[in-house]
């Protein structure tokens, strides 16, 4: 028995230094120092764009520090049925020490908020991604997590008044009905579609063939007398996201008379008097022109004098147009010689349409 026990105290003895190695060795390891990666704690990207953000310096300069991308803080959308959001987070959202920089694309993600139309799901409100630096040996290590929402990218229209935030056209009634051509310069095409939103009862009327909206020409009022407006948004989707759009508005007016004459609406009669006899070196100031529908008048201005078919130098100002009422005035002078005197007058509505017609005035002595 005496031996058994002298080998369970040397035993004991052996555990017990064991015990105090490890413990010194762990005393002595050196403790793991957290890094500040100091980057902007939130971006916002209109989609298309591209953009780098600059990792410190001091922190690639070291060797054995590497980095690495998490994004389990943003919820991983089904986008479609092999893709999720994590797949497309991790093409679009970069890091590359080498070159000392983060790289995002944003045309390989989505809009924020965005809801497919094709599986009914939803891009979370912002982009969470997280950058993880560790050291090789473990000493070192630090991590931040910052917030990228993207916006969706605009839609120009073209052969619409593009300045307003909801664009807006006029359109006078036609047989032809008309047509607008949806771009979206900045944004790759690839792999999207278009497609327009309005009112179910307009199916009939306005139609969507690649990126050309059509109005046929029963659009708007039957009788084409009354006015009447159309609101619309175009989209451009990708995976049915939608990744660009723009409201827009198309209104339908009656043809424009715009003459020097009179129009009797009641009976459609038109009477011209755009050529008239008046003495030479009087003033003279004309009837204002017919514009209608009344409504739309705006200001008038004159485009050009010709005397007997050849231009007129008009620099002295003798003969000029009101601009708020277009009757044609000409001043008392004795430079004007006898001739007949064509003017262009040019209407401006206040839809933003122009239109141009001619007054002739005869000027011979009295």
């Amino acid at each position: 028995m005496s031996i058994n026990n002298n080998y369970f105290k040397l035993f004991t003895l052996a555990c017990g230094l064991l015990a105090t190695v490890s413990a010194c060795k762990k005393d002595q390891q050196t403790p793991v120092k957290e890094v500040a990666i100091n980057l902007p704690s939130d971006m916002v990207l209109t989609y298309g764009q591209e953009t780098d953000i600059a990792l410190p310096a001091d922190l690639i300069s070291q060797a054995d520090l590497s980095f690495k991308l998490q994004f389990d803080e943003t919820e991983n959308t089904q986008i479609s049925a092999g893709t999720k959001l994590y797949d497309q987070l991790a093409k679009a959202v970069t890091i590359d020490k080498s070159k000392g920089k983060i790289h995002v694309d944003s045309r390989l993600l989505y809009p924020n908020g965005a809801t497919s139309s094709a599986n009914g799901k939803t891009i979370p409100d912002i982009y969470k991604i997280t950058v993880v630096a560790n050291s090789t040996a473990g000493t070192l290590e630090g991590k931040q997590t910052f917030s990228l929402k993207i916006a969706p990218a605009r839609i120009t229209i073209k052969g619409i008044d593009d300045k307003n935030e909801t664009p807006y056209a006029y359109v006078l009634y036609n047989d032809n009905g008309a047509s607008f051509e949806l771009q979206a310069e900045s944004i790759p095409t690839n792999g999207t579609t278009w497609h327009l939103n309005m009112d179910s009862k307009f199916s009939s009327i306005i139609g969507l063939q690649g990126n050309q909206v059509q109005f046929r020409a029963n659009a708007g009022d039957p009788e084409k007398k009354a006015e009447q407006g159309y609101d619309l948004t175009a989209e451009l989707q990708k995976d049915g996201f939608t990744v660009a759009s723009r409201p827009f508005r198309v209104i339908f007016i009656p043809q424009i008379k715009f003459f020097y004459g009179t129009y009797y609406p009641d009976l459609n009669l038109t009477i011209l008097t755009n050529r008239l006899y008046i003495a030479l070196s009087n003033g003279y100031k004309s009837a204002a022109p017919t514009l209608y529908p009344e409504k739309y008048r705006s200001t008038f201005s004159l485009v050009s004098v010709e005397k007997d078919g050849k231009p007129f130098d008009n620099k002295e100002g003798i003969i000029s147009v009101d601009s708020t009422t277009g009757a044609v005035i000409v001043k008392q002078n004795e430079t004007l010689t006898e001739g007949d005197y064509k003017m262009i007058i040019k209407a401006i509505t206040t839809t933003g349409l122009e239109f141009q017609a001619d007054l002739t005035l005869n000027m011979s002595e009295g």
